[in-house]
């Protein structure tokens, strides 16, 4: 990974407390949302830590929990210049993670979407007692107890259409392909070449990588909220960004190239 440094890059005090799990998010204008998503997570447990990914948003929210950070021993910000997309941010954070000794890390959406009272049920779900491991634990809609709140039908048909998508084309066994609300231990990484997709559809592409890995996927029901402030960053341009990636995905997985 290169050294954020060299990108004008704004971080949060080194060194880190130690600590073996790490809460991600990725933010692009969620200063709104970001203020109690940080509460919340911190307070889920009392040993968990927290990294923002922030692509220098306009409206200051890496600089807000910049500010927060130089108090707090447990929040970590890594504020990117230069670049941009909800894929490349949550794999540099994975990475971040990893290069700063955490074995596992649960990423999440910064707009209050997903519940960080799930975060427990997501860590449990890793290493249930009696139970194998698992590498990756997906906070699922499309299992029993899982639902969707405050969607328009035109996402839930696209939502499941991905999601057969992936199953069905893709031949990865999971029901819930596109949630962004995951547990990973971070030793895959080193397991898997990088996803290439940058955008939506790096989700489906990590996943994709992880199965052809062997690695172990499970699924818990969460309830997914749509947002309640912000917007979403999703846009035309980005949807045909990825479907293109789904279908070059789609190439390798039946033609080998």
């Amino acid at each position: 990974m290169s050294d954020p440094a060299d990108h004008g890059d704004l971080r949060s005090p080194e060194p880190w407390v130690s600590g073996r799990v790490i809460v991600n998010a990725s933010t692009y204008n969620e200063r709104d949302n970001i203020g109690e998503l940080v509460d919340r997570v911190l307070a889920a447990r009392d040993d968990l830590h927290m990294l923002v990914v922030d692509d220098n948003s306009p409206d200051d929210t890496g600089r807000m929990v910049l500010d927060r950070a130089a108090a707090e021993p447990r929040l970590h910000v890594l504020v990117r210049r230069g670049r941009r997309g909800l894929g490349s941010a949550i794999l540099e954070g994975l990475r971040v993670a990893r290069a700063h000794g955490f074995e596992i890390a649960v990423y999440m959406d910064a707009d209050m979407s997903h519940d960080p009272d799930d975060i427990p049920r997501l860590l449990a779900a890793m290493d249930p007692p009696g139970g194998k491991p698992a590498d990756l634990a997906i906070g699922s809609r499309r299992i029993p107890g899982g639902r969707t709140i405050g969607w328009p039908l035109s996402r839930h048909i696209a939502s499941h259409l991905v999601c057969w998508f992936t199953r069905w084309v893709l031949w990865v066994p999971v029901h819930d392909a596109s949630g962004g609300f995951r547990a990973i231990r971070l030793s895959l990484l080193d397991r898997i070449d990088p996803p290439q997709s940058k955008g939506y559809a790096f989700q489906e592409d990590l996943l994709w990588r992880l199965h052809r890995a062997g690695a172990r996927i499970v699924e818990v029901p969460i309830t997914f909220t749509d947002r309640a402030a912000g917007s979403s960053k999703a846009d035309f341009a980005e949807t045909r960004r990825s479907i293109g990636d789904l279908l070059r995905l789609a190439r390798r997985t039946w033609l080998g190239w």
